[in-house]
């Protein structure tokens, strides 16, 4: 026998209401969150059908795979932004690329380009190969398989594939359309990628020959600096042949504009001196002149003033520097200070009216007249010098006027050379500038290097890129093993049986009387009563006292002696639990009668290899006496009333005061009752016979019975007025139940097992 579970024991006063609502189990809390515990038992009891789940895609991932077409991977490197060794500064014409990231993606995109692969196949002739032509490939069988034509008419596979509303192509159409056909497969085989954020760039290919990839890569680098250089080369005999035309025609221009300023400078009789033309020469002077006029006739009307002013006061004229410095009049002064002298002298002696004082005085009188008249001389000179002096400057001022007059006119003819001779010196200097570009350019030619180089050849390599098979067997195995616990969860979800008490008591809402184990042996079925005799301190019997107790605790001041056995469907080990507490109840001492109220298909005859009539039914009918219909089992000594012939009516014979009156005397001669009924779903004297029975204990099998049907049948045996005592968990595949790790099957370790017998 295998490890079984445990008796668990309702208590007596456990309600209803104690086990929760149905769905929920017993002992746990309504929650939102996921149960990981009951998550991990559902996987354990689905463990066969995970792993099988498993298995079978990882076979046919492995079939598979083992079909696919092995694929190489070859990679050459390109570092961007090697500038060349410029023999001249010509960055105008060749300069480098600059690194930044736009720049990179922008080289990528050219690698990448449809010209530079059509350039491949023509080097490598992939055209002529079948991997990269699809017109050379042969359909293949699911291909044939899926064309249209191999099915249905020409016509209408045409219509369906869309070909009848194209045009035919001709053959150049059609060589470009397979030339292109070859681009987007080469396209497809290329990956190119710059590292990191470096200026390298990855250039990838893929093909079923190694050989074949690492010439792809390494042709498509190559080609990729040939056509740098090959931009660089026309680039250059661009700009030599542009620059060759615009030298000619800039040498024209500057020709043309020299002459210009020379005929525009001749009609304007504009003649230069050493810096500029001779009129403003002529005008600065006159103006140099007419400054230093200014300043003598400022001058000469100073003294002018001063004169008139010193005029003005007495004796004032004396002090003024002309009259000082007048060589004359110091010689009058000298001569009046003499007559002076002596007119004092004179005075002393003589009188006024003396003619020596007349004679002196007139001669003083004639000196002072000739004095005061050189005075006015020299004051009229100052005049004469101030109109001299303001009739220069008004001179000077007029001829500065009219060369300020001419000087408009040949400003404006200025202006008109100025612009042609600065046309002229612009293009002397863009002729000397391409000059010397000209010259760059032609000696730039032979030093032309591309802007990118070759740092890694593409190697041939050894292993296959893909499919990676390991991983892909890996990865299949991971999504069988993620499908296996899907479906898992679904079969649990679809799956309504009840499979540990703490389900039972929450779905049905009743007490939990314990757990079943099924008897097995060598595979074979064994008759469970037997193995109970054989075998008393088993876990099986030990899961019948279990319920013996729990139907002596229901009512301990009066205890149940008539018990109801009974499920909601066949096959639910009502018999073998009837004829199983039987036995127990005997072999313990006690009297006990075990009776087959199941008289649709009675089996308690079968299985104590009696008669079936005479029994119940002759009883009730009052064809038989008690005492001829009861018969007492050698092996158990257990007393059996088996089932009678067959009658019309079961349900109202079970019901009708004969059978509540047996019942009565029953429970008066025996220590317990034991009654083996038909399913309550099935018949409906079952829920009648419950009525008459003390306890009624209700039986469901693990794992097999629907919670809904359970469900239904309890509270069928409810509406009638059954005393249910609880229910019990028949035939537990207790191996399988110790998977799911539930509370109740931790009574069966290793530890506990000894307390039992096999």
């Amino acid at each position: 026998m295998s490890s079984v579970e445990p008796l668990e024991a309702a208590r007596p006063d456990r309600r209803v209401s104690d086990y929760g609502y149905p769905g929920q189990v017993q002992g746990e809390e309504h929650s939102d969150v996921i149960d990981l515990r009951e998550l991990l038992r559902v996987l354990r009891r689905r463990i066969e059908l995970i792993l099988g789940v498993t298995l079978a895609v990882a076979v046919l991932a492995v079939l598979i795979i083992s079909q696919l077409t092995s694929i190489y991977a070859a990679e050459s490197m390109v570092l961007v932004g090697a500038r060349e060794s410029q023999v001249v500064d010509i960055e105008a014409v060749m300069a480098g690329l600059p690194t930044d990231a736009g720049t990179i993606e922008s080289e990528i995109q050219v690698i990448r380009s449809r010209g530079l692969a059509g350039r491949v196949i023509e080097r490598l002739a992939l055209d002529k190969d079948q991997e990269f032509n699809p017109a050379l490939r042969a359909p293949g069988a699911l291909s044939a398989l899926l064309d249209p034509r191999a099915i249905l008419p020409d016509d209408w596979a045409d219509w369906l594939s869309g070909a009848a509303d194209q045009e035919p192509l001709n053959e150049a159409e059609a060589i470009t359309a397979q030339r292109e056909a070859v681009i987007d497969t080469l396209s497809e085989a290329l990956e190119v990628e710059a590292i990191g954020r470096s200026r390298v760039i990855a250039i990838s290919a893929e093909s079923e020959s190694p050989k074949k990839a690492a010439a792809i890569a390494n042709a498509l680098a190559e080609l990729y600096i040939v056509s740098q250089l090959e931009a660089k080369f026309e680039a250059t005999e661009r700009a030599n042949a542009w620059l060759s035309d615009r030298l000619t025609a800039l040498r024209g221009q500057v020709e043309e504009a020299e002459q210009a300023v020379e005929a525009y400078r001749r009609a304007s009789g504009i003649v230069e001196g050493e810096r500029v033309n001779l009129t403003n020469e002529q005008i600065s002077d006159l103006s140099t002149q007419l400054v230093l006029e200014q300043t003598k006739r400022a001058e000469s009307e100073a003294r002018l003033r001063q004169v008139q002013a010193l005029l003005a006061s007495a004796g004032g004229a004396d002090s003024l520097s002309d009259v000082l410095s007048s060589r004359l009049i110091v010689s009058l002064r000298e001569q009046e200070a003499e007559v002076k002298r002596k007119v004092a002298e004179l005075s002393q002696e003589y009188g006024e009216r003396h003619p020596r004082m007349v004679n002196a005085r007139a001669e003083l009188s004639d000196l002072e007249g000739k004095i005061e008249a050189e005075v006015n001389r020299i004051v009229e000179g100052l005049r004469n010098d101030v109109a001299v002096a303001r009739a220069r400057e008004s001179s000077i001022r007029g001829s500065l006027n009219n060369l300020k007059a001419q000087v408009g006119e040949v400003n404006a003819d200025q202006v008109q050379l100025r612009a042609l001779e600065r046309e002229a010196e612009a293009n002397r200097t863009l002729l000397q500038t391409f000059l010397a570009r000209s010259k760059e350019t032609e000696n730039q030619g032979a030093f032309v290097e591309p802007d990118a180089t070759i740092i890694s050849q593409a190697a041939i390599p050894v292993d296959p890129s893909k499919p990676r098979k390991m991983l892909l067997v890996i990865l299949a195995v991971m999504v069988g093993g993620a499908l296996g616990v899907g479906l898992a969860i679904l079969v649990e979800a679809i799956d309504q049986g009840i499979r540990s008490l703490g389900q039972a008591e929450g779905h049905l809402g009743v007490p939990g009387l314990g757990l079943v184990p099924l008897l097995t042996s060598f595979g074979r079925k064994r008759r469970p009563e037997l193995h109970l005799l054989e075998h008393p301190n088993s876990a099986y019997a030990e899961s019948l006292r279990g319920l013996r107790t729990s139907l002596y605790l229901s009512d301990v001041e009066r205890p149940p002696k008539t018990i109801l056995v009974t499920s909601s469907m066949p096959g639910e080990g009502k018999t073998t639990i009837a004829v199983s507490l039987s036995y127990l109840v005997a072999h313990q001492g006690s009297r006990v009668v075990l009776v087959d109220c199941d008289l649709r298909l009675p089996t308690v005859h079968k299985t104590h290899d009696a008669p079936l009539s005479p029994g119940l039914t002759d009883v009730l009918n009052g064809d038989a006496e008690l005492g001829s219909v009861v018969r007492e089992d050698p092996a158990s000594g257990t007393h059996i009333i088996t089932a009678g012939d067959a009658v019309r009516d079961p349900a109202g014979l079970l019901t009708s005061r004969k059978m509540r009156e047996l019942l009565q005397l029953l429970a008066e001669r025996y220590d317990m009752v034991i009654l083996d009924s038909a399913p309550t779903l099935a018949v409906s004297e079952t829920r009648a016979l419950s009525r008459l029975s003390d306890k009624t204990v209700f039986l469901v099998r693990w794992a097999e019975t629907p919670r809904d049907v359970a469900a239904l049948g309890l509270r069928r045996l409810r509406d009638a007025g059954a005393d249910v005592a609880g229910v019990m968990l028949t035939q537990v595949d207790v191996p399988l139940h110790a998977r799911y790790g539930y509370g109740d099957s931790a009574s069966y370790r290793r530890d506990v097992r000894r307390y039992y017998t096999t």
